[in-house]
């Protein structure tokens, strides 16, 4: 009996051991207010278990009252909080790649494919029920003019694209300490 009580003291510890690390943050409570709503909301977290209460403030707050957050842990640096803030912020969007021929889907293809067969077809060619046959005897499975429309489709998605990925670099990740 003595060596099982033993053994499950140094278990325990072990545990414990575990969760009473430097830096680790064990509650957090708080009230806010998000960017994108009017109101107060209060907060409690546990960060370990992932588990988070948001729940609307009903009481009327004074007019100046700011944000409020409090941080329960063990050797908890202000660094460490401030980092964890600032990792709430959000992050640009990532920069697409252009389009290219290899790029597109089996799916866009074929809307392509469709979209050429609606096409009237070049002088010299005709479609015998599977192949584009021009008069010279060559056979395609592509309608004729489906290189100019893929061209053309890879040409306006790629101006989308860069369109994309100028917003993303206009895009200022907003520091939260500036100036602190």
């Amino acid at each position: 009996m003595a060596h099982l009580k033993t053994l499950h003291q140094k278990e325990g510890r072990v545990f414990v051991d575990r969760l009473v690390m430097a830096g680790s943050i064990f509650y957090l409570s708080g009230r806010t207010r998000f960017s994108d709503d009017n109101n107060v909301y209060s907060i409690e977290s546990t960060p370990r278990s992932d588990a988070i209460s948001l729940n609307i403030v009903n009481k009327t707050l004074p007019k100046n009252s700011q944000n409020v957050f409090i941080f329960t842990g063990y050797q908890i640096t202000e660094k460490q909080v401030r980092s964890w803030l600032q990792g709430c912020v959000p992050k640009p969007p990532g920069k697409k790649e252009n389009y290219t021929k290899t790029s597109l889907t089996p799916e866009e293809r074929s809307v392509l494919m469709k979209e050429a067969g609606k096409e009237n077809l070049p002088e010299g060619w005709f479609y015998n029920g599977s192949n584009y046959v021009s008069m010279m005897g060559s056979k395609r499975m592509e309608h004729p003019d489906y290189d100019r429309i893929l061209e053309n489709f890879l040409e306006k998605k790629n101006v989308e694209v860069e369109e994309f990925n100028k917003e993303v670099e206009r895009f200022k990740v907003i520091s939260l300490f500036d100036g602190m």
